[in-house]
C-alpha cells in the first residue's frame, strides 16, 4: 500500500475502522482504484486523476450525479466524498464486468438499454460535455504538456467539425444527459441487476455517443448495429444508422486525443506502463485505413 492510499484510508472512518486489507483493482488506465476490505464491509476507493481539470467538469458535480444515479438504483452508493477532487469512496458491488459474450443475452441487452434510457432522462447537474468538447479538452491538455501532434491529426479534426455541425441541428438527442464512458467495463452485472460505474465524464451531451461505444469496441456487424439501434428506439431508421457511423468516427478520434493527453499527463509517472502516445498513433492509423473500431 503506497503512502497516499494509506493516508486516505486513515482519514476515512468507514475505511479505517476495522480495516483488514487493500488491493489494487485492475481495469483503469486513468484513475487508481482499490478494493478496501474491513471486517464489516468492502468499499471501492478511487484516487482521481487530473483529467477533469482539463474538461471543465468538477468532481463535486460528479458526486452529485452518482448520488442521483444511486437513488435511481443503478450505481453504487457514495460512502465518502469529503475531498472529491482527490478521491471518492463507494460501496463495493459484488458482481463482474460485462464482456462481449454477454451481448448475446437478450435479457442483458435489455438491461443495458433500460439503463441508457434512464440515464438520458437524468438532469445535468450543470455539467455539459459533448463528445466534441471531450476531444478538444484532451487536445488542449496535450498542447499544455507540449505533446507532439501526430501526422494526419488536422485531417481527422476537420471531419469532426463537419459531424459536429450536422449533429447540432438534432435538438432531441443532442441535448440529453449522457454517461459518455459507456463501455462494458463500466457495467457491473450482479446476476440480477446491472450497475453503472465511472461517472466522471457524465454530462449533457449526445445520446448517439453513448449508444456508439459498445458497438464501437465490440466489432458489431452492420446487422448487429441496426438491431442495437432498434432496441433503443423501438424502430429502425436509416438515418440513425448513418449517425452511428459518424459517431464511431468521433469515438475513434476521441481515443486519439485521449492517448495524446495521457501521454503528457502521465509522463514521468511509474504506475503505468501503457504507451499512450503509441496508442494514439495506432488509432490514427486505423482511422486513415477507414477502420472506425478499436
Amino acid at each position: 500500500m503506497n503512502m497516499k492510499v494509506e493516508e486516505i484510508i486513515r482519514g476515512v472512518p468507514e475505511l479505517y475502522d476495522e480495516f483488514v486489507s487493500v488491493e489494487r483493482l485492475s481495469g483503469g488506465l486513468c484513475n487508481q482504484t482499490y478494493k478496501v476490505h474491513t471486517k464489516q464491509s468492502n468499499y471501492v476507493l478511487r484516487v482521481n486523476s487530473r483529467q477533469n481539470e482539463y474538461l471543465n467538469l468538477t468532481r463535486q458535480s460528479e458526486v452529485e450525479v452518482m448520488k442521483k444515479a444511486n437513488r435511481e438504483g443503478f450505481t453504487p452508493a457514495v460512502v465518502s466524498s469529503q475531498y472529491p477532487e482527490q478521491f471518492v469512496v463507494t460501496e463495493f458491488i459484488e458482481g463482474r464486468m460485462l464482456e462481449k459474450e454477454d451481448l448475446q443475452d437478450d435479457h442483458i441487452k435489455a438491461m443495458i438499454m433500460d439503463r441508457f434510457k434512464r440515464i438520458h432522462r437524468m438532469e445535468g447537474q450543470g455539467r455539459t460535455l459533448a463528445p466534441y468538447d471531450l476531444i478538444h479538452g484532451y487536445l488542449q491538455g496535450a498542447d499544455q504538456f507540449q505533446v507532439k501532434h501526430p501526422d494526419g491529426l488536422n485531417r481527422i479534426l476537420h471531419r469532426v467539425e463537419e459531424i459536429t455541425h450536422k449533429r447540432s441541428s438534432d435538438k432531441q438527442y443532442n441535448n440529453k444527459f449522457c454517461h459518455n464512458d459507456s463501455f462494458l467495463v463500466n457495467m457491473i452485472y450482479t446476476g440480477q441487476e446491472l450497475q453503472i460505474i465511472d461517472w466522471e465524464l457524465s454530462a449533457i451531451g449526445d445520446v448517439f455517443f453513448d449508444l456508439t461505444l459498445i458497438p464501437f469496441t465490440n466489432q458489431f456487424s452492420e446487422a448487429e448495429e441496426r438491431e442495437w439501434l432498434k432496441l433503443y428506439f423501438g424502430y429502425f431508421e436509416e438515418e440513425t444508422f448513418h449517425i452511428l457511423q459518424d459517431m464511431k468516427f468521433v469515438a475513434m478520434v476521441r481515443e486519439v486525443a485521449w492517448g495524446m493527453f495521457y501521454s503528457g499527463l502521465s509522463k514521468g509517472e511509474s504506475h503505468h506502463d501503457f504507451d499512450y502516445y503509441k496508442f494514439a498513433e495506432d488509432c490514427l492509423q486505423r482511422i486513415e485505413q477507414g477502420i472506425y473500431q478499436l
